[in-house]
């Protein structure tokens, strides 16, 4: 057994509407070896909401974390967010903004719409730089998993952060 096959899959959703993109994120993580995930993309915005609510009423399985760009038909990705941020059953969905906007306007927008994702990136120029991105979707994933985690628990008592330290 690899250890791939050993740990549980993080369900991943890739709301992205570039099939170019989709694919080197697919490959880029799949060289991530000790990070096994499932895939599931939608590539616009309606499909993602549509996705994500039938989630919320149980009808889908939950994804563990979401990669959204803002940059979609049909519905952006601030919709897409919205929904994720005020749907009581998503509020704790880790969510990573990738898009190919520069950063200060990719915040711009998410500030305008008054919401808040876990993280933000800008897609790489160049192939060779999706590997070194998953890496840090993956870290942004585990930080957001973490806040999730606190957040589900409640407030801590200083004996237990003390045994998770």
């Amino acid at each position: 057994m690899t250890p791939q096959e050993t740990k549980q899959s993080t369900r991943v959703l890739v709301v992205e509407d570039n099939p170019m993109d989709v694919r080197l994120l697919r490959y880029a993580m799949q060289q991530e070896y000790n990070w096994p995930t499932e895939t599931i993309v939608v590539d616009d915005g309606e499909k993602a909401i549509n996705l994500l609510l039938s989630v919320a009423e149980g009808a889908e399985a939950r994804p563990d974390f979401v990669i959204l760009d803002l940059n979609l038909p049909k519905r952006d990705g601030t919709e897409v967010l919205g929904v994720i941020r005020n749907t009581k059953t998503l509020t704790t969905l880790p969510v990573a903004v990738l898009s190919s906007s520069p950063m200060d306007v990719i915040h711009d927008k998410v500030n305008d719409a008054c919401l808040e994702a876990n993280c933000y990136f800008t897609k790489p120029m160049h192939v060779d730089a999706f590997v070194p991105l998953i890496q840090s979707l993956r870290k942004c994933y585990e930080r957001g998993r973490q806040a999730k985690d606190d957040t589900e628990q409640g407030p801590a008592s200083p004996e237990s952060r003390a045994a998770r330290n």
